[in-house]
């Protein structure tokens, strides 16, 4: 009688451990391979919890061995279409109709990208500025964005968007705009010369 108890209560407690064992699965997602290419419509769904949608969207189950080298993305609230894709050690900035930039630094390895991270979009600031110089008649485009980490600190990096080759006939859109790296430092300096030069 007490064998036929405890075998009981044995099955009971192996049952409970493969449900949570498979909710802890279910809910993980980190094995899924979401494109780095989602259209919009995409972009906001759970596909843990909606599995029925993932082919539709191209997602699909990663192997395990080559799951560390899959592009990882999350979007950034501003610029519109700008995000961060990691792959393996790698963290790129990308602009829409531009060359991918390398993020360096802490940064890399203060922004998460699991399943759950992957719906929360960055929310950055942005501090666009454009430069017109009268005299030598050339445009200065530049701007500054603070990037929250999901460890509580903020990075900041600077950029300048160069004049774009061609014209509008011969320039395609991977012509475009290939944003530059610049020192936050030289930011500042264009700046506060420019609203010297305004009088602000």
């Amino acid at each position: 009688m007490n064998s036929k108890i405890l075998a009981i209560k044995l099955t009971a407690f192996l049952a409970s451990l493969t449900f949570f064992s498979g909710c802890a699965g279910s809910s993980n997602g980190d094995d899924l391979e979401v494109p780095t290419n989602l259209p919009p419509i995409c972009r906001d769904i759970d596909f843990v919890a909606n599995p029925d949608m993932r082919e539709m969207c191209g997602v699909r189950k990663a192997h395990n061995k080559a799951y560390k080298n899959i592009p990882q993305q999350r979007y950034l609230i501003k610029p519109s279409e700008t995000s961060i894709v990691k792959t393996g050690n790698k963290l790129e900035l990308r602009f829409q109709n531009s060359l991918p930039l390398y993020l360096e630094g802490p940064i890399v390895n203060e922004i998460l990208f699991n399943q759950e991270k992957r719906l929360e979009r960055i929310k950055n600031t942005y501090d666009y500025h454009e430069i017109y110089n009268k005299v030598s008649k050339e445009r200065t485009r530049i701007f500054k964005m603070g990037i929250p980490t999901d460890f509580g600190s903020t990075r900041e990096f600077c950029f300048r968007i160069p004049e774009a080759k061609g014209n509008a006939r011969t320039r395609s859109k991977a012509m475009g705009n290939n944003i530059e790296r610049i020192d936050c430092e030289d930011f500042e300096t264009i700046v506060k010369a420019e609203k010297a030069a305004k009088g602000l």
